[in-house]
């Protein structure tokens, strides 16, 4: 890790040794290989752990496996899951690591993921999580003494594996690997131990490095079939808390422009739209766009081109440039979510006005107008509610990353990497990532990555915005700034060479400050840190709100670079962005 008066560097990522993707059985689906302890606090824990003796399993003599073929522990036949594919291999993105003794099975939310009917073989499968409960279900059954399985569940940020937490059952109800599934009267797994504790099991060389998963499986001296389930929930945490998208909705793949514009700007039924890794470029026929060229002043290699409005004037001869962009406007219950490492959706502009309940996970939104100013946002947020934004990653956009309007009752912002850098501004730095007025937004482990300043920006008085872990990086302006009442609250926040880490401005008539609290102690300043401004240069202690929401922080010198790493769409597996 890095230490704090260091260059930012992104910390290193252990990958597993190499593998090989085997193929079995004549379906030839995918075989898995798991492992990891579930690291997250959000991950529903649905039994106390029990940890029992460990059994004389003789994994040298597995005898015949065979996958159950009796309904109560699913047959193989059910639909194979959206979620997962085979768009990269083992440690290259976000999925699922599973080995079991011997056979095994794997559903996620009741659909078909993998399955193997070879002794001992480990695998590997790309998987997305969905916002809301994702119920993981594992059938194992071993030729020879007791049936065991371990894995390893890697999301964009954080992982999970199996461990005594997970329930187990030999005798389950048929439909126990769906969402909705009732599995209260369970046991609790057995712990068989760590990755390498079974000689002769384990696919040792093919878990990442540093798993926490262990071997779990019923009783020991048990035999025959077992079925192990865990729920791991996705959910937003701040002001947006209650945003639920689409829920349960079955999820839709769509590929098109127009099916992607006909489910998600239907006005209320809900929906999960699934859009695949790699490059939508839903850019339109390029038509004309009056600008006003400036060169600019601190570069005279480069020039500005602003849009004109019917009623502006240009001191120079206006010129006439091309806009691609198109518009979304999302209705309400809605989630989209980008597949394994992330959908770049290229050229639209983001809409959520009038509607309320959307989240928009794992996406790239960039290329809306990027060489020209005031042509355009990647999101305009307004009179709505319940909105989450979870890993994304916002860049070359004309106008603002996210306008946050008037009327915005309640959003979350996670985890969302705003890159800043560009050609098209005069300083090589986008001017504007967020602003928020009169609306309640939460920012969360966001990277703030060369802009110049709204980092955000909080205007007018009924404007609350709370702020914690995230990280600021090369801002030769300021990062936040509280306007004309609005309240910021600061905590466990990291700035790295920022020339004002806060500023407090007032109102036009000079009346109703903004107001920022940065907690003594809370709050980490890097290497070329500047003063705040709007005081006498020191952390600002103004009353602010409270918040009303639960949320744990991290130490910030310890946190920031997780979030160097895991912020935008892709996570820890970020796909390039490209002109």
């Amino acid at each position: 890790m890095n230490g704090p008066g260091a260059a930012l560097q992104p910390p290193p990522v252990v990958l597993p040794r190499p593998w090989f993707v085997r193929r079995f059985g004549g379906d030839g689906l995918l075989a898995v290989a798991v492992a990891l302890v579930t690291l997250s606090c959000s991950t529903e824990v649905l039994q106390t752990a029990a940890y029992g003796p460990v059994d004389s399993l003789d994994c040298d003599a597995p005898g015949s496996p065979a996958l159950p073929e009796d309904a109560r522990f699913g047959d193989g036949t059910e639909a194979p899951s959206p979620l997962a594919g085979d768009w990269y291999g083992a440690g290259d993105g976000p999925g699922l690591y599973v080995t079991a003794r011997d056979a095994f099975r794997v559903y996620l939310n009741g659909e078909l993921v993998v399955e193997s009917a070879t002794a001992r073989e480990s695998a590997f499968v790309p998987l997305t999580l969905l916002p809301g409960d994702n119920a993981l279900s594992i059938v194992a059954d071993a030729g020879r003494g007791t049936p065991v399985v371990i894995a390893h569940w890697d999301d964009l940020d954080q992982s999970y594996g199996t461990s005594p937490d997970w329930a187990v059952s030999t005798t389950p109800e048929p439909g126990f690997a769906e969402r909705e599934a009732d599995v209260s009267d369970w046991s609790s797994a057995t712990d068989y131990g760590p990755v390498g504790a079974l000689v002769g099991c384990n696919a040792d060389a093919f878990f990442p490095d540093g798993s926490e998963a262990r071997w779990i499986g019923p009783p020991p001296g048990s035999s025959g079939p077992a079925a192990f389930r865990t729920v791991v929930r996705l959910a937003p945490v701040g002001f947006g808390e209650n945003a639920h998208g689409g829920d349960t909705t079955a999820p839709v793949l769509v590929e098109s422009w127009e099916e992607l514009e006909a489910v998600a700007s239907e006005p209320d039924a809900p929906a999960v739209i699934l859009l695949g890794e790699g490059v939508h470029d839903f850019r339109t026929e390029p038509r004309d766009q009056l600008v006003c060229p400036t060169v600019c002043t601190n570069d005279a290699t480069r020039t500005r081109y602003d849009v004109l409005g019917s009623d502006e004037t240009c001191a120079t001869e206006p010129v006439t440039e091309t806009r691609t962009d198109r518009q979304l406007a999302l209705g309400s219950n809605k989630t989209i979510v980008g597949l394994g490492r992330g959908a770049q959706i290229r050229g639209v502009s983001f809409g959520i006005g009038g509607r309320s309940n959307v989240i928009l996970r794992n996406l790239a939104l960039f290329d809306v107008n990027w060489h020209l100013v005031e042509a355009g946002d990647a999101l305009t947020i307004g009179d709505t509610g319940d909105v989450w934004l979870d890993h994304l990653t916002i860049k070359w956009i004309s106008d603002d990353f996210a306008s946050i309007q008037t009327g915005t009752a309640g959003a979350t912002v996670s985890w969302v990497r705003f890159d800043g850098v560009t050609e098209a501004a005069c300083r090589g730095r986008h001017t504007f990532a967020t602003t928020v007025t009169d609306s309640r937004v939460t920012y969360h482990h966001d990277f703030f990555d060369n802009v110049e300043s709204h980092s955000p920006r909080v205007d007018n008085a009924s404007t609350e915005v709370h702020l914690f872990n995230n990280l600021f990086r090369d801002n030769p302006g300021y990062a936040v700034n509280a306007n004309c009442g609005g309240q910021a609250l600061l905590e466990a926040n990291t700035f790295q060479r920022v020339e004002m880490p806060t500023t407090r401005t007032t109102c036009e008539d000079e009346t109703a400050p903004g107001l920022i609290l940065a907690p003594e102690g809370s709050n980490f300043y890097g290497e070329d840190v500047g003063d705040h401004g709007g005081g006498d240069g020191s952390e600002p202690r103004d009353a602010v709100f409270t918040p009303d929401y639960p949320y744990d922080l991290r130490p910030p010198d310890e946190d920031w670079p997780h979030v160097f790493s895991s912020a935008g769409a892709g996570g820890r597996w970020p796909l390039s962005l490209s002109l």
